[in-house]
């Protein structure tokens, strides 16, 4: 670890210990030269993780994200399996709007770029050490960025940055302080690119239709514009799925704009399990969708835990249709939801930490549901 890497470790460990007992560490201002990208974050240490364990308790502390161990042997990191660079690449795109925090892992609070990397790829089940001159041994060598993928790793300015690549010449990071992640043109084309590494292999063709897929056993949407051939076989089903429920209700298009917007920032259009929901990992037809954030589960992220939460049992959260109808039980209970905002609406029902963030899929969705729901939709 370098002498940056110690100073952004002390940071961290005060940062953590100081939410719990404010008398653990003052707080202290990031070293001059820890400005930019966050090769200056952490890698993990058995101490660290000791001392967490004893204020959180194990799992809170395991679930931090430190993947190194002692003397820079990573843990052992379980197969990419079945996730893809465009899981990745969607997975990523969560995020936009979160703010660059030094040192940050937690994205209600903000992230530093090797933070948001490990935080992406952990909630796709895939382990990443916590600092990008770790993070930049894994994975598999990519000559040059003409032959990057989505998802795969760009490094630059030696290992002081890291972002995901998102293809056709786009990448996103969480750039410096003052500014928020966001997509943006990938400058490394121009210069200051170190490596570029790929985390999750290339999936070889499935003739046979076994796998995460052929275990959904639903029949594809058909896919007659721009917007729904942009989606997989399994993205346009529960688009489908959402478009059939609000035909069924006689509800107007726009019921279906709400919520596929809403399912668009939550889920990618995916049915997510989550670790901390027991029984959701049953229920969900890909392996890999595997969230984190809070006890949020299914298309449209929605909290179960026992009787905390309102939104019904597991079972119902990860059920499109039930889920699907859950949703619309909410946006329909609310004054005036045909003539609000897209944005407003979901924030509305979902009640989200980035209320803004639903605005950015209005268009989409609305292409969507134009060219599932057979009507013009304005």
């Amino acid at each position: 670890m370098t002498f940056t890497e110690s100073l952004g470790r002390i940071q961290q460990i005060q940062s953590t210990l100081t939410q719990f007992d404010p008398a653990v560490a003052a707080p202290r201002t990031a070293p001059a030269g820890a400005q930019r990208g966050s090769a200056i974050g952490a890698a993990g240490s058995t101490t660290f993780a000791d001392t967490l364990a004893s204020v959180l308790g194990p799992e809170a502390a395991s679930g931090l994200g430190a993947s190194a161990g002692v003397g820079g042997v990573d843990r052992a990191q379980p197969p990419a399996g079945g996730v893809t660079g465009e899981a990745v690449a969607a997975a990523a795109k969560r995020y936009v709007g979160v703010p660059y925090v030094w040192g940050g892992t937690d994205p209600a609070k903000g992230m530093d770029c090797s933070g948001f990397v490990q935080r992406v790829y952990g909630d796709l089940g895939i382990d990443l050490p916590r600092v990008v001159g770790d993070q930049m041994k894994r994975g598999t060598e990519v000559p040059s960025l003409a032959q990057a993928r989505p998802g795969d790793l760009l490094v630059s300015h030696g290992h002081n940055h890291i972002a995901i690549y998102l293809g056709d010449g786009k990448a996103i990071d969480a750039p410096m302080p003052g500014k928020t992640i966001q997509v943006r043109d990938a400058w490394e084309a121009r210069g200051n690119l170190t490596t570029i590494r790929r985390i999750v292999p290339q999936a070889p063709p499935n003739p046979s239709g076994s796998g995460a897929l052929s275990r959904l056993s639903v029949p594809s949407a058909t896919a007659s514009g721009p917007a729904t051939a942009a989606l997989d076989a399994t993205q346009r089903h529960y688009a489908r799925v959402i478009v059939d429920e609000v035909r069924a209700r006689g509800l107007p298009a726009q019921a279906a704009v709400d919520a596929i917007s809403t399912a668009l920032q939550e889920s990618s259009l995916r049915m997510y399990w989550n670790p901390k929901v027991p029984g959701s990992q049953a229920l969900a037809p890909d392996p890999s969708a595997r969230g984190t954030d809070g006890h949020s589960v299914g298309l449209f992220q929605q909290q179960v835990d026992g009787s905390r939460f309102s939104w019904g049992t597991v079972s119902d959260a990860m059920d499109p249709r039930t889920s699907t109808r859950m949703f619309l039980d909410r946006l329909t209970a609310l004054p005036g939801w045909e003539s609000m905002p897209v944005a407003a609406a979901d924030q509305a029902v979902q009640r989200s930490a980035y209320p803004t963030a639903y605005a950015k899929w209005e268009s989409t969705a609305r292409q969507i549901v134009s060219e599932l729901y057979g009507a013009g939709v304005r």
